[in-house]
C-alpha cells in the first residue's frame, strides 16, 4: 500500500496508518495536500475542536475535495503507477457535485472514501453543523456509478446509533459498497457529545453482522470498534521472544490486551491517555508527557530498552510537542532505556534480534 505526497512520490504505508483494514495491496491513497480548502463543518464529534490547550501538532479543517490540483494528482498517479487510486478525507460537502463526480471520474479515480455519517439529511445537518451536509445524500447514487465509495460512520449517541440498521439498507439501496463503522472519540475537553457504552456497541455490532449477511453493502468493524469490547486481535500467533536485558513495551490502553497475548515473555505496559482523556486509547494519540509519567514509575537501569509506537510520533514530534530526538534522549539519560519504535507488532522480534 502506498500514498501519494505532494511532491507526487510513493510512501510506502501500512493498514496501521489508515484504519487498521485489512486494505488490496495495490492501494494509492490521496490524502489532502497543503492548497486543501477548508471543509466547512464544524461537525460535533471533530477531534479537532476538542483538543488540549497544550496541543501543538495541530491541522487545518482540510478537505481533499476541495483542492484545485487534485484532479491532476489523480491523472498523475493514474498515469504513472498501476495501482488501485483512492482519495480520502472528504466529507462531500464542498466542491462536490455531479459534474466533479464526472471529473474525478474522468481522471481515473477508483474509489472514494467519504465521511457520510447518516443519510437522514436533517441529521446530517446537525451532526456536521453544515447547512449543505444534506445535499451529499442525493449525490451518492450518482457517484457508486462511476467509483467505488466507501462510507465512513462515527456512531455518534443522539445522531446515527439508534438508527443504525436502517443508514446501512439506505447505503446499500444507494449502491455504496462498503461501510466502516467507529466509534466516535471523545476527550475530556468535549462537552457536545459521550462515548458509546457497551450495550450500544454490542447492539452495532449485531445490527452490522446481519447486515453484513442479507446486504450487498460490506460492512466493515474496525480494530478500534473491536478494541473497546475486548475482542480485538490481529490474529498472529505469539511471539517466543525473551530478551537477556530489561525491556518494555508501552502502548495505548485499546491495544494493551493484544499486546500481552502476542509477547506473554515481554513486560508490556499500557500508558493512560491524560493528556486527551475521555475514551481516547488508541497508540497513535499518545504523547511525550503521557509516557515520560509511565516511564518514571518503571524501575532505574544502567541499561534496557524501551520500545514505543511508532504512530505516536507526527514526523519528529508527538503531539504535545516533544520532539523525538529530545524525548529518546530524556528517557536514557533519567531511566537508563534505549529507545526504539515499532510500527507494527511484527517489528518488535526484529528489533530485539538486531540489539
Amino acid at each position: 500500500m502506498y500514498e501519494l505526497t505532494e511532491d507526487l512520490k510513493l510512501r510506502r504505508i501500512t493498514k496501521y496508518e489508515l484504519d487498521g483494514v485489512e486494505e488490496r495491496e495495490d492501494l494509492l491513497v490521496i490524502p489532502p495536500s497543503s492548497k486543501a480548502g477548508p471543509c466547512g463543518n464544524a461537525c460535533v464529534f471533530c477531534y479537532l475542536l476538542q483538543n488540549p490547550p497544550a496541543m501543538i501538532y495541530r491541522v487545518a479543517r482540510h478537505d481533499t475535495l476541495n483542492d484545485p490540483h487534485l484532479e491532476a494528482r489523480i491523472r498523475y498517479a493514474r498515469e504513472h503507477y498501476d495501482l488501485w487510486i483512492r482519495v480520502t478525507d472528504t466529507a462531500g460537502n464542498v466542491r462536490f457535485d455531479e459534474r466533479r463526480i464526472e471529473s474525478l471520474y474522468s481522471a481515473g479515480l477508483d474509489e472514494i472514501q467519504i465521511s457520510v455519517h447518516t443519510t437522514k439529511k436533517d441529521v446530517r445537518i446537525k451532526l456536521m453543523r453544515n447547512r449543505h451536509a444534506g445535499k451529499l445524500i442525493d449525490l451518492l447514487s450518482t457517484a457508486t456509478k462511476h467509483f467505488r465509495v466507501i462510507a465512513d460512520i462515527i456512531l455518534t449517541p443522539g445522531y446515527n446509533v439508534d438508527d443504525i440498521g436502517e443508514i446501512i439498507e439506505d447505503l446499500d439501496a444507494m449502491g455504496v459498497h462498503e461501510v466502516r463503522l467507529f466509534p466516535v472519540g471523545v476527550t475530556k475537553f468535549n462537552r457536545d457529545v459521550r462515548p458509546l457504552m457497551r450495550d450500544e456497541l454490542l447492539y452495532v455490532k449485531e445490527t452490522a453482522l446481519q447486515k453484513d449477511k442479507e446486504l450487498d453493502i460490506e460492512v466493515v468493524l474496525p480494530p478500534i470498534f473491536l478494541a473497546l469490547l475486548g475482542e480485538f486481535t490481529t490474529g498472529l500467533e505469539p511471539f517466543d521472544v525473551e530478551p537477556e536485558f530489561p525491556t518494555y513495551v508501552l502502548t495505548g490502553e485499546l491495544a494493551y490486551p493484544e499486546m500481552k497475548r502476542l509477547f506473554p515473555k515481554l513486560s508490556v505496559i499500557p500508558v493512560k491517555n491524560e493528556f486527551f482523556g475521555g475514551n481516547i486509547g488508541t497508540a497513535g494519540l499518545l504523547t511525550g508527557a503521557d509516557v515520560l509519567r509511565t516511564v518514571r514509575e518503571l524501575p532505574d537501569v544502567d541499561l534496557g530498552l524501551l520500545l514505543l509506537p511508532e504512530l505516536m510520533f507526527y514526523g519528529e514530534m508527538t503531539l504535545d510537542g516533544w520532539r523525538r530526538d529530545q524525548l529518546f534522549t530524556k528517557i536514557l539519560t533519567e531511566k537508563g532505556y534505549i529507545v526504539e519504535t515499532a510500527l507494527e507488532p511484527q517489528d518488535i522480534p526484529k528489533i530485539l534480534e538486531k540489539l
